[in-house]
């Protein structure tokens, strides 16, 4: 039926004289008539299998596509088993375990630690006494070179060990201001000590410690040197109050740094993180207890954070930064600052907020003393070390500077190793109003300060550019892989789209020679 249908169509179409005797056209003359193309009965009749012969064609760019989306998704999930892979490698080196690295930096932190030590000198001590404010003078800095050292590490599981942090300070002429024989004149903080303690007392005994004062020749303000306030010097009420409380004042000194140097006093178990890295270096208890008892809230004594020489590793914008801090008596917490470039390492800086000593906060009022509060700014630790509990500022010559005041951490964000520190606090105590004591009977009360120190630390050693190199190429490798494995999948994603433009251009080629 189709060659008489054909017959027909190509007769109406073919002059007479263009067939031959029988009335068949010819088979070289029916492909070309009147300039144009037309298909013979015998191309006609192969048209359609040339038309199938393309299902094969998308049936491949099908299954190619498909292989290559699949790619792609395998491709992301290599990229996330390459994630979890290098968390794990950083996290097993970072433990605090024998041979790790995170152990090594810890027992002996590779860096460069100073104390500098600024006084605050007195201009105008016999007219404090009469009720003018105090006029304050900074004075240094003074530096002192600390080396840290852990002792007794004794391990009572394969997450726990305790150990005594060691310090020893060596003062450091070359990077000070001045010898350490400098004489200052300073607050008597003995004093200070004794007439908190005192100033509650019935009046006639009151009376008789006046007269007690005036017999040792105590004085409002005192001249020291450097040497003495930092590491210790001997004084009347000292000695008298080391036969009362001979567990505080064991050598009958008093000195800033006297309790720092050398002393074995602290005992610290802490989280190896073996169990969990989140966990690394957090404080589990401070001198055998797990709750302090200088506060008057349970949250207030908590022990959070670590003991300040590691850190959970892989550090985020979000996170706080917690930390046992055993000067301060408590817990704190830094937070997110700024990010910042020191060389090829990029580091996150965290700060200590202002909300720390913000006494108007519910989580802050436990750090308040007989439920008495002192101004925003300041921490009572007088139930630690027996200062004063009031706060009424009134000084001359202090002048606040964020750049050179501010608590700062600088952390590398994968690691959380600190790779700077410079932590900065100011020791102030409280001068009282005591009417029976003729040396403050006409004194403004006023938080005098005493001194303030900036503790800086830098990890410049070789260690902690080993250490850096090892976080650096365990990064680059996994960013490598993560390329070469999107390449590998955009490639393959790529492949089906390849194959049919090469199909289609065949194909072309193909209806060419026809």
């Amino acid at each position: 039926m189709i060659r008489d249908q054909e017959r027909v169509y190509y007769e109406q179409r073919t002059p007479m004289d263009q067939r031959n005797d029988g009335g068949e056209i010819n088979d070289q003359q029916s492909k070309l008539i009147d300039g144009n193309v037309i298909y013979s009965p015998i191309n006609q009749l192969n048209k359609p299998d040339s038309m199938m012969s393309l299902n094969p064609f998308r049936c491949k760019s099908t299954i190619c596509l498909i292989a290559g989306v699949l790619c792609l998704i395998s491709g992301l999930v290599l990229i996330f088993l390459l994630d979890v892979l290098v968390h794990k490698i950083l996290a097993r080196k970072l433990v605090i375990v024998e041979g790790q690295e995170g152990y090594k930096f810890w027992k002996d932190p590779p860096a460069n630690i100073h104390r500098k030590m600024y006084i605050w000198h007195c201009s105008n001590p016999f007219e404090v006494q009469y009720g003018a404010p105090p006029r304050m003078i900074e004075k240094g800095p003074y530096v002192y070179r600390e080396q840290w050292n852990r002792s007794n590490i004794r391990y009572s599981d394969p997450d726990a060990l305790s150990y005594i942090p060691i310090t020893t300070l060596y003062f450091d002429r070359q990077q000070s201001v001045g010898p350490d024989d400098k004489y200052m004149t300073v607050l008597n903080i003995p004093l200070m000590a004794f007439a908190h303690q005192t100033q509650y007392y019935p009046e006639i005994v009151q009376e008789g410690f006046n007269l007690m004062l005036k017999v040792f020749n105590t004085t409002l303000f005192i001249n020291v040197t450097v040497k003495e306030l930092m590491e210790g010097y001997t004084d009347p009420l000292i000695k008298m109050a080391s036969a009362f409380e001979p567990d505080i004042m064991k050598d009958a000194k008093f000195g800033i740094l006297s309790t720092r140097n050398g002393s074995y006093y602290q005992n610290f178990t802490i989280h190896t993180g073996q169990n969990d890295i989140a966990n690394v270096a957090k404080v589990i208890s401070f001198n055998g207890v797990k709750v302090l008892n200088y506060w008057s809230t349970s949250q207030a004594n908590m022990l959070n954070g670590t003991d300040g020489s590691l850190f959970p590793p892989f550090l985020t914008k979000d996170r706080r930064v917690y930390s046992y801090n055993a000067d301060m008596c408590r817990s704190y917490y830094l937070s997110y600052l700024r990010e910042k470039k020191d060389g090829w390492i990029s580091l996150y800086d965290f700060h200590l907020p202002s909300d720390i000593f913000n006494n108007s906060l519910d989580e802050n009022k436990g750090f308040c003393f007989n439920n008495k509060c002192l101004g925003q700014g300041v921490l009572n630790i007088s139930t630690c070390y027996y200062a004063e509990e009031k706060f009424r500022e009134q000084i001359i010559g202090m002048k606040p500077d964020a750049n050179k005041h501010e608590f700062l951490m600088s952390f590398d964000p994968v690691t959380s190793v600190p790779f700077s520190v410079n932590v900065r606090l100011q020791l102030n105590f409280y001068m009282p109003n005591v009417p029976k004591f003729d040396l403050l009977k006409k004194v403004r009360p006023a938080l005098v300060p005493s001194v303030w120190f900036d503790d800086s630390i830098f990890q410049d050693s070789s260690s902690w550019v080993l250490l850096s190199l090892t976080i650096a190429m365990e990064e680059r490798r996994a960013d490598d892989e993560k390329l070469l494995v999107y390449e590998e999948s955009s490639g393959l994603q790529r492949l089906p789209i390849m194959i049919q433009e090469e199909l289609i251009r065949c194909e072309k080629e193909k209806s060419k020679q026809e």
